[in-house]
């Protein structure tokens, strides 16, 4: 468990400076866990860590528009590791509706689809195809193990929470499935 967070190993170092300004406006929460477990990534030749979640009240709403859009974004990825379902999904919305459109975005929203709350994997699957097949393809290219792992989680919490329902193992029905095949269509062309 981490009590102080380092926000600047979670995004590439062209984001330190933007990455520095928004963790001013996190909330402090004193003598409480901040965040908890890590995420290792390879991400285009940097190593990153992303926090399992964040246990922090929001931002309010007057402070984030005092924020450049990328500014803004990166508190929104930041929201998305969130403890609460429910805020993850406020802030992909948000990356939604901004058409928050950078590598790092999408580094984010690929670590959510190997999660089990299926109406986040709905919000999305509309999202990751605002990306070109070039950007993808790149994607997919510089890091092919993590989408294996993403692609290994969503099969894992397919079975735990979602056989029931989608009892047959890939049924395009089931929208983590979807999201898989669309990883593997692009680690295929890489």
């Amino acid at each position: 468990m981490n009590i102080k967070w380092n926000w600047a190993g979670a995004f590439p170092q062209s984001c330190t400076d933007d990455v520095r300004v928004v963790t001013r406006l996190l909330p402090r929460r004193l003598f409480r866990t901040v965040t908890w477990g890590t995420i290792d990534v390879m991400f285009f030749g940097e190593s990153l860590i992303l926090p399992s979640r964040l246990y922090l009240n929001e931002v309010k709403e007057e402070k984030m528009q005092t924020l450049t859009d990328r500014q803004r974004w990166i508190l929104y990825c930041m929201y998305t590791r969130h403890h609460d379902g429910f805020i993850r999904e406020k802030y992909v919305q948000r990356l939604k509706r901004e058409q928050a459109k950078t590598d790092w975005v999408l580094l984010y929203l690929i670590e959510l689809t190997g999660e089990y709350v299926r109406e986040i994997l709905e919000r999305i699957e509309q999202v990751l195809h605002i990306w070109s097949e070039a950007e993808m393809k790149t994607f997919a290219q510089a890091n092919n193990r993590y989408l294996e792992r993403i692609e290994r989680r969503i099969i894992s919490y397919w079975d735990v929470y979602h056989r029931t329902i989608y009892p047959v193992l890939w049924d395009p029905a089931y929208v983590g499935f979807r999201i898989a095949r669309f990883y593997r269509t692009y680690r295929a062309l890489s």
